[in-house]
This record gives structure tokens, C-alpha cells and sequence, in this order.
């Protein structure tokens, strides 16, 4: 390449350059422009920007800045998805006002609530607008918060509305025992705690199941006699090996109760302890006999009432049923 053709391209990429920068630097004056004026622009500003799930316009009339882990498109579709924000309707308190009275619905609640306002460089901001929250226990394995890994004692912010407090193990969803807020809010403590998920109520159910189908093999009047572990009973008198147990289909008497064990202050949880769902109630075998009074008569059929007592590990690679000895 000669040099003066060097020296065109040269030329030309310092222009391209300078173009760049000033139209970088128009942007920037654009958005300083941008600005909310009054504390009723604001308002607006930011609840537009939460209904439109975007989050760069609500942070840029936030002050001061927050951290943004959470404070993203993607979460803000999410809670926007389970609770749109609409009617948004934001009174004019002046151009000096502190508080502005804002009224919108999101999801299915009516929203009435005055939001803070302040004064932020040239412009307003609304006070509290992503919300701290500081994790205060987390009684959850694998914890999850809008997928995000997340552990107790965090502090993150998060804009108002809906939370989704989650798993790892798709068998366990979560939730607080403090309502979400659904405004700005000041900064604020959570306690999570799990709940089974369908797919957890589920494989609680297979896990009894299979221990009562392999508790149907006994032929003894006492299943655990020969098959260990099981803890029906028939209370009649039968020849030995003349039992055949029929398993129950019908698991409707059970209930499923997710262990919540009593926080340490020194140590957390066990994820196993966590995960670990206890199961009470009542299920009906099917169960036909020789009595030992006739040993040459008819069979006998019946059905025999069993409550059953136990727990299962969720956590466990394959949950199992353990049932509490019989007494």
C-alpha cells in the first residue's frame, strides 16, 4: 500500500472513530435529558418501566443504584408473567412533593399506595424502588431464588411483586412466610421455607408404593416376619404361608408433611433433613387366608386396615419408603 493511500485510510478510520464518540456522547446527553423532571414523571417512569418488564428504565429513576443481580429483564418477565402491571394511573403532587399517590393493579390485587420520591442530581427518583432483602433463613435443599443459586444471610434487591423461591430438585418449591411486597418497599427480612412440588408429591407416592408392593410378598400373618421392614399385621389366626397379601392402590388416607427442622443457631440445616418428607395415615389391604382353626375349609377373604408410619429422603438418589417399627 502506498503512502498516500495509507494515509486516506487513516484518515478515514479517525473520522469513523470520531463519529463513534460523539454519537456516544449525544446518547448520553439524550438520557441525561431523559430525566424525570418532576416526582410525578417518576412515578410514572418507573411503574411503566416494571409493567413493560424492562429494567434499565425503572434503575435509571432509582436512587441510589443498586446491586442488579436480580434486577434484570429476565426476572422482571417472569414476575410480570405471573403478575402483569396494568391501569397504572400517578397523581401530580407538584414539583415539590416527597410522596406520590399511584394507583395500578398488578396481577390481581388493586394497588393504592403512596411511593417516596427524592430529589437525584437535576431530577427525581423513587425511593425504594428495588427492594432490600436480606435472607433471613432458607429452609430449602439446593436453594433456588428466580434460578439463581442463593444461601442464607445473602441480601439482594429485587423489584416489587412476585418472588420465586425455588430448587435445584424440581421436587420442592418454595415460598415466604412474609407476603411479597407489591410497591416500593424499605428494606425488609425473608424466611423461606419449602413445600413439595406435584412432581414431589408424586415420587413420595412411588416410594410408598414400591415398599407396599414389596411388602405384598409376605405369607405371614406378620409381614415382617419374613419380608424385613414392612408392618402389616393381620390380627387373626392364620397358617404360616397361607397369607397373600394384596398391596393398596388407594394412597388418598396418607399425608405428606415436608420436615422442617428447628434452625441451629451455630450450623445450618442438613439438606437431607431438608428433604425428608414424613408420611402418616391410614391404607387398606386386601388380604385372603387358611384359617388355623380349619385348615381343610375355605379360604378366607378380607381387607385390613394398616396405619402407616414413616418417612421418605427426597434427596436421596433413589427415595425410598422407611416405615416406623410397629408397636
Amino acid at each position: 500500500m502506498n503512502r498516500r493511500r495509507w494515509t486516506i485510510t487513516v484518515g478515514v478510520g479517525a473520522l469513523v472513530l470520531a463519529v463513534v464518540l460523539v454519537s456516544a456522547l449525544l446518547v448520553g446527553l439524550s438520557r441525561e435529558d431523559e430525566r424525570a423532571r418532576t416526582p410525578e414523571d417518576a412515578v410514572r417512569t418507573y411503574l411503566t418501566a416494571l409493567a413493560d418488564a424492562d429494567a434499565s428504565a425503572a434503575l435509571a429513576v432509582i436512587d441510589p443504584r443498586p446491586d442488579t443481580r436480580f434486577l434484570t429483564d429476565r426476572v422482571l418477565r417472569q414476575q410480570r408473567t405471573e403478575a402483569p402491571i396494568t391501569d397504572i394511573e400517578v397523581d401530580d403532587p407538584g414539583e415539590s412533593g416527597q410522596s406520590v399517590q399511584a394507583r395500578y393493579r398488578l396481577g390481581s390485587r388493586d394497588v393504592d399506595i403512596p411511593v417516596k420520591v427524592r430529589r437525584a442530581g437535576d431530577g427525581w427518583a423513587v425511593v425504594d424502588g428495588a427492594v432490600e432483602v436480606r435472607i433471613e433463613s432458607l429452609f430449602m435443599p439446593s436453594p433456588r431464588l428466580f434460578g439463581a443459586q442463593v444461601k442464607a444471610g445473602d441480601t439482594v434487591f429485587l423489584f416489587p411483586g412476585p418472588q420465586r423461591w425455588g430448587s435445584r430438585d424440581v421436587d420442592f418449591v418454595g415460598h415466604t412466610v412474609e407476603a411479597a411486597p407489591f410497591g416500593p418497599h424499605e428494606p425488609m427480612s425473608v424466611r423461606v421455607v419449602a413445600e413439595l412440588s406435584p412432581t414431589g408429591v408424586s415420587a413420595v407416592s412411588d416410594a410408598v408404593s414400591a415398599q407396599l408392593s414389596r411388602c405384598a410378598a409376605s405369607t405371614r400373618s406378620d409381614a415382617g416376619a419374613d419380608v424385613p421392614g414392612c408392618t402389616q399385621r393381620l390380627f387373626r389366626s392364620a397358617v404360616d404361608g397361607s397369607v397373600r397379601w394384596t398391596a393398596p392402590r388407594d394412597l388418598s388416607g396418607l399425608r405428606y408433611l415436608l420436615r422442617r427442622p428447628a434452625p441451629e443457631a451455630d450450623s445450618a440445616p442438613d439438606e437431607k433433613d431438608l428433604g425428608t418428607v414424613d408420611v402418616a395415615g391410614a391404607v387398606e389391604w386386601r388380604v385372603a387366608y387358611t384359617p388355623a382353626f380349619d385348615r381343610t375349609g375355605p379360604r378366607v377373604e378380607t381387607t385390613d386396615t394398616q396405619y402407616l408410619v414413616g418417612s421418605v429422603d427426597l434427596t436421596a438418589g433413589t427415595p425410598t419408603f422407611t416405615a416406623e417399627p410397629a408397636t
